[in-house]
């Protein structure tokens, strides 16, 4: 029983000085008198005071007891946090015209808006060698040496060139003059070609019809009139033997008549056996071979002159591409001469315009090949034609060349005021005014947006600098703005609590740090009921940390 008088005897004296000093159980004129809470308490004191203290050791086990209980009582009789929350009031936020305002910052690279890429551009030449070049950043006025390129090959190239246009010019005649003569002679060595081939087929004609035939009928006469000249002779000899028949006695003339007569007739037998041979021969091969050689030549005649009518005519078109060649080749010649000398000329690069020397070339305000070009631009440097070896910038002309991510084109229109600030001079501020934004990005996912760069004495703007721009997307001068917190947003819409509790849907705009604006639901005067802000814990005492590390 003691033990627990003297756990409680804390709290019990922390109660009683609370009752003491409450205005609720004391009126002004009984603040005087003794409460009987007071009473109690002094009860309680004077038995605590009877009572046996125990031993010291006994005192300092019970302390940490003492205390954790003493928590537990204060913990019992704090307020709940919810009747907190009741007790607190609600804040509210009242609607007034605000200026609101939404930047986009972004970064780019100035640029001319009037650059002017160098480029050799020869006709024929295309030995670039570099001699001298001047050196970037330089400033130049229009018609300065820019490159200076060797040109002893070129000038030795052109005297060569002089030299063998006179052997051309001769080749070019002799050509002239052998097509001339071709152009006469091909016609004339046709019709002869073609005559001959006429004739040999009259030939042919006239030997089917009539030699032939004659030859054939000839052969056969050779035939007949031997054996008619041998029936004369056996005629004759038969009429010698009837004749020298009659006589009885024969005599030595008439035997030798008789016997010339039989050699005679002997004879024609013989030439008539030779004539039918030979007439033979002539009918079955002689004439029939002499026919198929005369056929074969007529054809052969036909197939030349076909050939010979064609290569005159080929050998006409030849030599008049010939003639046109050489009249190319010397057109070619002297176009080469010319151009020789303009490439010669355009050796010496100057400059097309005023402004600065910028080695390389220019893409979206970055000199990407500067130093690719600057390895060139050294003596013994060979330049390649057609390539963009220098830019000249004009630095009155410039403006800022922006590539902006998709998520920072909100708003980015042109016409939209921007203020600009160098990189290398940040504190200087400089006006400007979106120009152009475009419509589909590029390979690296960004769009171009040009912004114009305001003039301002004392500083001074080049291309190639790096310059940030902060550009007013919108403005409004009368926005009604309210905490983003008083706004809940519930199946896609958004409302908020007027005083008195009444929800009202509302149409939000553009958001600008803790603020939102509404465009629709609200008007001047409205006031918004904001939720309470959360009280931070207050740190644990020293004591209760120490406490709560023993347990």
């Amino acid at each position: 029983m003691l033990s627990c008088i003297r756990i409680s005897l804390p709290a019990a004296i922390a109660l009683a000085a609370v009752l003491l000093v409450s205005p609720v159980f004391a009126d002004k004129g009984d603040r005087e008198k003794p409460a009987p809470a007071a009473k109690k308490a002094e009860a309680a004191k004077e038995k605590a005071k009877e009572a046996p203290k125990p031993e010291p050791k006994e005192e300092k086990k019970a302390a940490p007891e003492k205390k954790a209980e003493a928590k537990k009582e204060e913990a019992g009789k704090a307020p709940a946090p919810e009747k907190e929350e009741k007790e607190k009031t609600e804040s509210l936020h009242k609607m007034t015209e605000e200026k609101l305002v939404a930047k986009t910052e972004l970064s780019g690279i100035v640029e001319s808006s009037r650059m002017a890429p160098v480029t050799i551009v020869p006709k024929r030449w295309a030995d670039l060698v570099v001699v001298k070049a001047i050196d970037h950043g330089s400033e130049v006025k229009k018609g300065d040496v820019l490159i200076e390129l060797d040109r002893n090959k070129l000038e030795r190239t052109i005297r060569d060139t002089k030299a063998g246009m006179p052997l051309k010019e001769l080749e070019l005649k002799s050509a002239e003059l052998e097509l001339e003569k071709m152009e006469k002679s091909t016609p004339i060595s046709l019709e002869s070609s073609r005559r001959s081939t006429m004739q040999s087929e009259e030939d042919f004609a006239y030997y089917e019809d009539v030699t032939k035939p004659m030859r054939i009928k000839d052969a056969k006469e050779d035939v007949k009139q031997v054996e008619q000249y041998l029936a004369y002779a056996e005629e004759e000899l038969n009429q010698l033997k009837k004749m020298y028949a009659q006589d009885d006695l024969t005599e030595e003339t008439e035997e030798i008549i008789l016997l010339r007569a039989q050699n005679t007739v002997n004879e024609y037998k013989w030439m008539l056996e030779q004539t039918k041979a030979r007439t033979d021969r002539t009918l079955s091969t002689t004439i029939p071979r002499e026919h198929e050689r005369m056929d074969r030549a007529l054809e052969l005649t036909r197939i030349n002159w076909r050939a010979t009518e064609k290569a005159t005519r080929d050998s006409l078109d030849k030599k008049r591409l010939e003639v046109e060649a050489k009249h190319r080749e010397m057109e070619e010649s002297h176009r080469a001469l010319k151009e020789y000398e303009e490439d010669l000329a355009a050796l010496t690069i100057r400059a097309p315009q005023d402004g600065i020397v910028y080695y390389g070339m220019n893409q979206r305000g970055k000199w990407t090949t500067g130093a690719t070009v600057e390895k060139k631009l050294i003596p013994g440097g060979k330049l390649m034609p057609r390539e963009i070896i220098l830019t000249i910038a004009d630095p009155n002309l410039t403006r800022l060349r922006i590539g902006a991510a998709e998520d920072k084109l909100k708003g980015l229109e042109e016409g939209k005021e921007a203020e600009i600030a160098l990189k290398r001079d940040t504190e200087a501020k400089l006006a400007g005014k979106v120009e152009r934004v475009a419509k589909v990005p590029y390979s690296d996912a960004t769009y171009d947006v040009i912004v114009s760069i305001g003039k301002k004495k004392g500083i001074t703007v080049l291309p190639g600098m790096n310059a940030d721009a902060e550009v007013v997307v919108y403005q409004n001068d009368n926005a009604l703005l309210v905490p983003k917190t008083a706004v809940k947003k519930e199946d896609g819409k958004s409302s908020v609590t007027l005083k008195g509790g009444r929800k009202v849907s509302v149409e939000t705009g553009r958001t600008e740090g803790s603020k939102i604006e509404i465009l629709k639901g609200l008007k001047v005067g409205d006031e918004v009921v904001l939720p309470a802000a959360p009280e931070p814990k207050a740190p644990a005492k020293a004591d209760e940390k120490k406490d709560e590390a023993k347990k």
